[in-house]
């Protein structure tokens, strides 16, 4: 985090809140997106499949709301504890992004170069394995 960063969060004029740092990191963004995408087409290509969706969606939407209705006394209780949880998250996440620079790359991008490294190995073993074989043959 920089120091202007942390400078105005010490002052107060604005809050951090770990999910939406979570929800921003480029991996977990790019991931998310991929998601939806294969969602919307499964839905798209499958009209059962659809209707069953929807009907699920409604389900989840009700549920969620009922769930916030129910705890928002609890949620106003705890907000202290929450607002020092949140606090020690962000600090966690700050460190977790200095020690895992991957975190800042978009899946596919991560999955190229996972696969280059992978591939280069494999083909090398496979060289290797074939030449062995061709001379015990």
């Amino acid at each position: 985090m920089t120091a202007k960063k942390n400078q105005t969060l010490q002052n107060g004029s604005a809050k951090e809140n770990v999910l939406q740092r979570v929800l921003q990191l480029p991996v977990v963004s790019s991931t998310c997106e991929s998601l939806q995408r294969t969602y919307a087409s499964t839905k798209e290509a499958h009209p059962l499949m659809a209707s069953v969706c929807e009907v699920y969606e409604r389900g989840v939407q009700g549920a969620g709301a009922l769930a916030m209705w129910s705890v928002e006394p609890v949620v106003r209780r705890l907000e202290p504890q929450f607002a020092v949880a949140n606090n020690l998250a962000c600090r966690g996440l700050d460190h977790l992004e200095e020690k895992i620079p991957a975190l800042q790359y978009p899946v596919d991008k991560l999955a190229s170069e996972l696969k280059d490294t992978i591939s280069s190995p494999l083909q090398s073993a496979k060289s290797t394995i074939g030449n062995s074989m061709d001379k015990i043959m």
